[in-house]
């Protein structure tokens, strides 16, 4: 009983560690996950995908973060639970507005004109904001400082998408990937500095 409770333990301390860099390609695959969605003209069918991610980021964290953590001195922040569940709401909040949105203009709904209009004009800078914002927040509740020069990097982007009138999907594709090799190196990094034990 006491061994499970440990282990529970452990497993309640990977959930809020930032230090694998899992949140990091789980952020990436999201929008990745939405960028190949407009390329497909499926965008607005994304959220239940990208909510998916957050089950199987718990998986990974299980089978590589868990073993690991044991020989680390992580100790989470007082209050690092309520903000990581703060988080997880925002993401879904976010995640299901963006699927209204997508709705909207996918179904080329014309029951409020002008909310489809300004949707159809404005929905990339919409996207652009929240993403921004939703990584600086990240990077606020998880303690994760690396998030935030992905805030920036989103602003850079965007605007360099804009500016050079790239398509949407490409400069996202481009930020998903970077996010994604960042946190792949932030994986080997965390790996290779706390190996398992033979016979662990």
């Amino acid at each position: 009983m006491s061994q499970n409770t440990h282990l529970k333990e452990i497993e309640h301390k990977a959930n809020l560690y930032h230090g694998d860099g899992l949140i990091d390609i789980a952020i990436g695959l999201g929008i990745l996950i939405f960028a190949i969605a407009m390329i497909l003209d499926q965008a607005a069918f994304t959220g239940a995908w990208i909510i998916l991610l957050l089950p199987a980021l718990r998986s990974v964290k299980k089978s590589l973060t868990v073993p690991r953590l044991r020989y680390t001195d992580f100790r989470p922040a007082p209050n690092a639970q309520w903000k990581v569940k703060l988080v997880i709401v925002t993401v879904t909040g976010v995640v299901a507005l963006l699927f209204t949105l997508g709705l909207v203009v996918f179904t080329r709904n014309e029951t409020i004109p002008a909310l489809t209009a300004w949707i159809r004009e404005y929905g990339l800078v919409v996207v652009g904001v929240l993403l921004t914002g939703l990584l600086s927040f990240i990077a606020w509740a998880t303690g994760a400082k690396r998030a935030y020069a992905y805030a920036a990097m989103a602003v850079i982007t965007f605007a360099s998408g804009y500016w050079f009138n790239l398509e949407f999907p490409l400069y996202l594709t481009v930020l998903g990937a970077i996010i994604v090799l960042s946190g792949m190196v932030v994986l080997v990094q965390f790996m290779r500095k706390y190996p398992i034990p033979k016979g662990k």
